[in-house]
């Protein structure tokens, strides 16, 4: 009998012991070897750090967009889940602890964090005062979580090179450009005044992407007027814009003109607002890969 009560207060005791909690596995550049790489164009500053045996993180500052800060992970997270953002205080800053800033969410991929700009900023304060940010993420196929360190070291200089890219970005991107409408007045096809200055900003953006390859200009009309009138109108509204892009610089193989007269109206020619509306000339970019898709 007193074996078998020793066996159970042995099985019990057994239970009762608190499985430890697994260390985080810790990804991060070194002392050593903390590297901040500056990708600068007109369109878009990418300041980034390879992170050894798990990726990249990433500031991107697109033209026209506000800033985001992501990981890019050289394997695809298969589930979504919550990732906490922490600051680590580094050795030689003394007095100061560690601490918790937020949670956020995840998703699949091998992109699974993107912050937005007010955290992507935050990032950069951080990184910028010596600290040094991290993100605490589910592990890969369930296994114990990963810690991603942002090192702060050689950060400042590529910091300095950051802000005068973000100083040259062009002003739009091409999501605020692939879509152009230009309205006109009564029997007027002439570019001038407000036209003008849009055209000169598609103009511009063509020469700096490289990936645009068409450019679809399409006139139109009202039904104020004779049809034959209208359809002349709508070439010649359409011509002019073909040869304003063509005279400053855009390659006229890009480029794709038509006119439809006052058929295809946006609105119906029921009032005078409406009108003014199919009064127009629609210039459409189109990049590489959705031609290709469209083909």
């Amino acid at each position: 009998m007193r074996l078998k009560s020793l066996w159970k207060m042995l099985l019990i005791g057994a239970a009762l012991i608190v499985t430890p909690v697994l260390k985080a596995s810790e990804f991060g550049a070194s002392l050593e070897t903390a590297q901040w790489h500056l990708d600068p164009s007109p369109l878009e500053c990418r300041l980034w750090q390879q992170v050894p045996n798990y990726g990249e993180v990433v500031f991107l500052r697109q033209s026209g967009k506000d800033l985001q800060f992501y990981i890019e992970s050289e394997r695809a997270a298969i589930t979504n889940g919550e990732a906490e953002i922490k600051v680590i205080a580094p050795q030689w800053k003394t007095g100061v602890r560690d601490k918790s800033i937020a949670t956020v969410k995840l998703k699949k991929g091998k992109r699974p964090l993107v912050l937005e700009d007010k955290w992507a900023n935050w990032f950069l304060d951080e990184l910028y005062e010596g600290m040094n940010p991290a993100i605490v993420l589910p592990g890969w196929h369930n296994q114990k979580k990963l810690r991603v360190d942002v090192s702060p070291v050689n950060f400042q200089g590529a910091y300095a090179g950051y802000l005068s890219c973000v100083a040259g970005l062009f002003p739009s991107n091409y999501d605020q450009l692939r879509h152009s409408t230009l309205n006109y007045k009564t029997d007027q096809w002439r570019i001038r005044g407000k036209l003008l200055n849009r055209l000169d900003l598609l103009v511009r953006y063509i020469e700096l992407d490289t990936e645009v390859e068409r450019v679809y200009v399409d006139g139109y009309a009202d039904n104020e007027g004779r049809r034959g009138h209208n359809w002349e109108l709508s070439r010649l509204r359409a011509r002019a814009v073909q040869r304003y892009l063509e005279h400053n610089g855009v390659d006229p193989s890009m480029i794709t003109m038509r006119y439809h007269g006052e058929t295809r109206p946006l609105v119906r020619n029921s009032n005078k607002s409406n009108k003014a509306k199919n009064r127009r000339v629609f210039v459409q970019l189109v990049k590489t890969e959705a031609w290709n898709q469209k083909t």
